[in-house]
């Protein structure tokens, strides 16, 4: 159970410093600054800052895979779609990063083509992606529920609800939904890593 450990304090630390970044930086360049040409200023004036900010969301992206490979790894030896589902979904939310980072900033003159490309980011990630990460933090929650006492395995359980909350919301385009799903599955995911990382109990279920 090192291994699986470590992973869950890698992406317990990864999703702690993406969260701290989108609640100090990126919230001035996303639908939580409801003035467009406040934001569009930040992007223009603190494009550095904006690329560090988004970087660390993609450092999680990869500690997310790298702790749902090792989940189950350990959990469900037999099974390669979690995983499988989490490696397509790292293709559109990288391909979203790299539309807000290398695209979004150049975009302060037109702000009609800013609005529709950040739309197809949020698509890809928040809706796409994160739909994904959703289902499979279901699945081996649910599959490895033996392994762990009730309440982590809710956790985790809870971690793809609110995940699948935040899909639904991106696909309406609701800022506010999206914000208080963030609001809620950020913390569960960071209890549910925390609680993998030091839990004494985490077996392979029989």
């Amino acid at each position: 159970m090192s291994r699986l450990r470590r992973a869950a304090v890698l992406a317990f630390c990864a999703h702690l410093l993406a969260g701290l970044s989108m609640a100090v930086v990126l919230r001035l360049g996303l639908e939580t600054t409801p003035v467009l040409h406040d934001r569009l200023a930040f992007l223009a004036n603190h494009r550095a800052l904006w690329t560090g900010a988004w970087l660390t969301w993609t450092l999680a992206a990869v500690a997310i895979l790298y702790f749902y490979m090792t989940f189950a790894d350990v959990h469900l030896p037999t099974s390669r779609l979690p995983v499988m589902r989490t490696v397509i979904a790292l293709s559109p939310d990288l391909a979203a990063q790299a539309i807000e980072i290398g695209v979004l900033p150049s975009l302060s003159f037109a702000p009609e083509l800013f609005l529709t490309l950040h739309r197809v980011a949020v698509m890809l990630s928040g809706y796409l992606a994160n739909g994904l990460y959703s289902v499979t933090a279901i699945i081996l929650a649910w599959g490895a529920r033996r392994a762990y006492p009730p309440w982590i395995s809710g956790v985790g359980l809870a971690v793809g609800v609110f995940g699948i909350g935040l899909s639904v919301s991106a696909l309406l385009d609701s800022a506010s939904g999206m914000f208080w799903t963030n609001v809620l599955l950020l913390p569960s995911l960071l209890i549910w890593l925390a609680a993998v990382g030091i839990s004494n109990q985490g077996r392979a279920p029989m």
